[in-house]
């Protein structure tokens, strides 16, 4: 890559349990140096593209004001997600370096960034990515201000009102993409870039906190695997493997997920658990028995209401719900079982 590219990650708190895996992916991304801006407590070693910044959150306040000159709401480390289009004026000091700057997300695995991230894609447009979780600009007065602009026609919040209010106006996600688009900037399509390029798995959903994950707009569950630096996703039916492909990077949506292998460069991510790839036969047979378990009862269903509709005499009987085992026991007998067994869980 002739073009130099930072990403820029803000964080406040504890990092996720799984940062180690952010940090060791990351590192496969040598073309793109990666800023952790924090001053909360960092153990970690960094490899040479990712470099610590300590910086207190109020001092990005203070920065943001000072650029903007306009007082900004900061009272807590989320309302930094409205402010990730700013990251080009609160950082100068660091994107001046770069002919793209951006930001990102600490709940993402990285894979090959570059089969997003490449020449053809650089040349074409000026806003690569355009969500939350991760976004490049080219590095233009122009782009690091653009957030800036107001207009009544647009549906969105503008940043004046964003900056005046404690909540999380989704500006990031919503507002800045509107004002970009309005201002007819180079910018790759939303729909292709969340649905055919990047693992964007759907949040979990807490009543069901072990049932498989989907990506979005999928019908069948996924297995996702990490092999030195790419990413692959399987979809699962009951037939079979339906879609195989990589990925450029997989975002987890701030789940909390249990660590059950210590390998850093080959992994499954399965059920909201990183397992040893030895698990992936076991993982798609358990994926497609759950898949057929519940396709054969919502047969039964459908036959037993047709019947009852059309005057057969059939009763619809509502059953109760019957909580299911939990699968982690599960695995982890599994995982006994082939020899492995889990030493921790952070």
């Amino acid at each position: 890559m002739k073009y130099r590219i930072c990403l820029i990650l803000p964080y406040y708190g504890v990092f996720p349990n799984y940062f180690h895996l952010w940090i060791n992916s990351a590192s496969h991304n040598s073309f793109i140096d990666f800023y952790i801006i924090t001053d909360s407590d960092f153990s970690y070693q960094l490899p040479e593209n990712i470099h610590l910044k300590k910086i207190a959150l109020n001092e990005i306040k203070q920065r943001l004001q000072e650029k903007t000159k306009k007082k900004v709401s900061l009272s807590s480390p989320y309302k930094l997600c409205d402010y990730k289009p700013a990251y080009g004026l609160i950082f100068e000091d660091i994107v001046c370096n770069y002919d793209y700057w951006g930001w990102c997300d600490p709940d993402i695995i990285w894979g090959n960034l570059q089969l997003i991230i490449n020449e053809n894609s650089i040349e074409k447009y000026d806003v690569i990515g355009g969500g939350g979780a991760f976004t490049i600009c080219k590095n233009t007065d122009f782009l690091k201000k653009c957030f800036l602009y107001t207009n009544s026609s647009m549906p969105s919040f503008s940043f004046n009102e964003v900056r005046t209010t404690k909540k999380n106006l989704i500006f990031d996600e919503w507002g800045a993409t509107n004002i970009r688009k309005y201002l007819n900037i180079k910018e790759t399509s939303q729909y292709d870039w969340l649905y055919r390029k990047v693992l964007d798995v759907t949040p979990p959903d807490i009543k069901k906190r072990h049932s498989p994950m989907f990506i979005r707009f999928c019908n069948y569950p996924i297995i996702a695997k990490y092999e030195n630096g790419h990413i692959f996703a399987y979809s699962i039916s009951p037939s079979g493997i339906e879609n195989t492909q990589e990925y450029a990077y997989c975002h987890l949506q701030k789940r909390k997920i249990n660590i059950i292998t210590q390998q850093l460069d080959s992994f499954l991510l399965y059920n909201e658990m990183f397992l040893p790839l030895q698990m992936f036969q076991e993982c798609i047979y358990n994926t497609q028995n759950s898949i057929l378990k519940q396709y054969q009862h919502n047969i039964a269903m459908s036959k037993q209401i047709g019947n009852a509709y059309r005057g057969g005499g059939g009763k619809i009987i509502i059953q109760k719900k019957v909580k299911s085992k939990p699968i982690i026991p599960i695995l982890l007998r599994l995982l006994r079982h082939i020899g492995i067994y889990p030493h921790y869980k952070v």
